[in-house]
């Protein structure tokens, strides 16, 4: 492929295949064309090149396969190394992308070079509805990731030589982009989130369960090993005390305490 300048990247393993496809199919649709689609096929059970087929073999799409399950972070980072845009669109196997995604997105990084991760705000949603609005615009400080106002992972374009710089993902579970966030803030990087809307992010009943203390070992690990080089104070660590008790609380009550969370929610 010739050189283009955003590189979407995307890391699959065992997606329900509907929600593949029609996450596949929101990035192939958008109104900016210039980008190559890297697919990381981390040893599931979908056939990535069928799927390709029946959404039209589109050239745009490389697959590239690990060796095995090698989880998130290996993915993402082997997926950076294949890339060849200046820009790295994230984008998850069970999202769904406005068509103007990508467009608004690039012009706003290409207008404003200061920022190394430009994020949008989403809708929440499940199969049964919209849940609200997640995000808060605006540029981002160390307090700001420090006490989770950070961006929504999946939503972000990123200057692929500031991620190589820092070393790319590091192996929290679950909690590689608040290293890589902190990562950036620590290189005295800068980190915006867009008012626009462009992406519908999808949670399942199941996520809640991987939001229990037994799930957020990575988290605390990192919070633990960057908050005092970030600086963190009391209401900082707070956040660690927090984290623990919202690991211990019951399901149900993780979700009342995240759809309450929600911008617009109810």
């Amino acid at each position: 492929m010739t050189k283009v300048s955003v590189s979407v990247v995307m890391a699959e393993y065992n997606t329900n295949t509907d929600d593949l496809k029609t996450a596949i199919k929101s990035i192939l649709d958008q109104t900016y064309r210039d980008f190559e689609f890297i697919i990381v096929d981390d040893g599931g059970k979908n056939d990535l090149e069928v799927i390709k087929k029946e959404l039209g073999n589109d050239k745009r799409i490389r697959i590239i396969k690990n060796p095995c399950n090698k989880g998130l972070v290996y993915s993402l980072n082997n997926a950076i190394t294949h890339a060849k845009g200046e820009y790295l669109v994230r984008m998850d196997t069970d999202d769904i992308a406005e068509k103007d995604r990508i467009q608004k997105q690039h012009n706003f990084i290409q207008k404003h070079p200061e920022y190394s991760v430009v994020a949008s705000r989403v809708i929440e949603f499940s199969d049964k509805k919209e849940l609200g609005i997640l995000g808060k615009a605006g540029e981002k400080t160390r307090k700001d990731i420090m006490r989770g106002d950070v961006p929504v992972h999946p939503s972000v374009i990123m200057k692929k030589s500031d991620i190589l710089a820092t070393g790319g993902y590091k192996d929290y579970t679950r909690a590689e982009d608040l290293s890589l966030w902190c990562d950036l803030m620590l290189a005295r990087k800068k980190i915006y989130v867009m008012n626009d809307v462009l992406l519908h992010y999808r949670v399942n009943p199941n996520d809640y369960k991987k939001r229990t203390l037994r799930h957020r070992g990575g988290e605390l690990k990192a919070r633990i090993h960057y908050y005092p080089l970030l600086g963190a104070g009391l209401i900082e660590y707070m956040r660690i005390a927090k984290s623990i008790i919202a690991g211990l609380a019951p399901v149900w009550i993780i979700r009342y305490y995240r759809n309450r969370k929600l911008i617009g929610g109810k």
